[in-house]
């Protein structure tokens, strides 16, 4: 006799998931995703983030990142707390601030993400001055 064998159509999700990065400049026509900065065009720049809760309960999620600069110093940290519903996604926004981005030199840098402590994903931008 043959048992069959339950498997899933889809492969079990993590409990926390990072679903999307997208970096953003501010204007006129508000958000422009983007992973290239001008200094002459912009002042400041942001991270959107959107996490989702697989799980049936509520999770109090602690969410950060960081940006390097090209020679591995930190530039900019942020981190904050936020309740997440059951099976539910929620959006992040991270701003770095006129100040910041202007000291800011030309160059690539390295942002990297964790949630509750646990490195996630990793992105890269550049800055020219035009």
């Amino acid at each position: 006799m043959q048992i069959p064998l339950n498997v899933p159509s889809q492969p079990k999700r993590p409990p926390l998931e990072l679903c999307k990065i997208s970096l953003y400049s501010t204007g006129a026509r508000g958000k422009v995703f983007t992973n290239h900065f001008y200094k002459a065009l912009n002042h400041n720049f942001g991270v959107e983030m959107v996490i989702r809760n697989n799980t049936s309960t509520s999770q109090t999620v602690k969410i950060g990142g960081c940006v390097y600069d090209f020679q591995g110093n930190t530039v900019v940290k942020w981190e904050t707390t936020k309740q997440l519903g059951a099976r539910s996604a929620s959006t992040q926004d991270f701003y770095v601030r006129e100040e910041t981005f202007s000291e800011l030199k030309e160059g690539k840098y390295k942002i990297q993400f964790w949630i509750n402590n646990k490195k996630v994903q990793k992105d890269f931008f550049t800055i020219t001055f035009k």
